[in-house]
Formats: structure tokens, C-alpha cells, sequence
């Protein structure tokens, strides 16, 4: 068994659907978690959903610390602002 290379998903290049092409990464987007309303940049793609990091402002929240200040949301549950 080699040892220390790429896995297979290193190398895979991420299909976005149809529905997540305007959350390019970068993109400052609203997302609604458990009913609240938060605010947050689009760190990485998926097919999905993306990664996203909370804002300054959430960042004290007991939602982002719990989450490490990152979070996976669906495309469906996001806006661009």
C-alpha cells in the first residue's frame, strides 16, 4: 500500500449543480440555521451545498463556535447580498 500520496478526491475535480454557480467562492451570502438568520463568505463549493465562514459579527455565537466557524449549507438555503 503506497503511503503519503493523493487520495482520489484530491485530484476530483467538484461538479457544482446547476443551482450553486452564483455562490462563487468569495461570495458574501445571508443563510437561515435552526431559524436564525446569519451572514457569512463561501469558502468552498460542493455539489450541493458549500462551506461557508460566518461573519465577524455571528462569530461569538454559541452556532459558529460550536461549528468552528464554518458550516456546510444547501445552495437552496442561501442568497447573495
Amino acid at each position: 500500500m503506497k503511503m503519503g500520496g493523493k487520495n482520489q478526491t484530491d485530484t476530483k475535480e467538484i461538479e457544482v449543480s446547476k443551482l450553486g454557480q452564483p455562490f462563487i467562492k468569495g461570495s458574501h451570502v445571508s443563510f437561515t440555521f435552526h431559524r436564525h438568520r446569519y451572514l457569512g463568505t463561501v469558502e468552498k463549493q460542493l455539489r450541493n451545498s458549500a462551506i461557508l465562514k460566518f461573519d465577524k459579527e455571528f462569530a461569538q455565537t454559541t452556532t459558529a463556535i460550536d461549528m468552528k466557524q464554518r458550516i456546510v449549507i444547501s445552495y437552496a438555503k442561501m442568497k447573495l447580498i
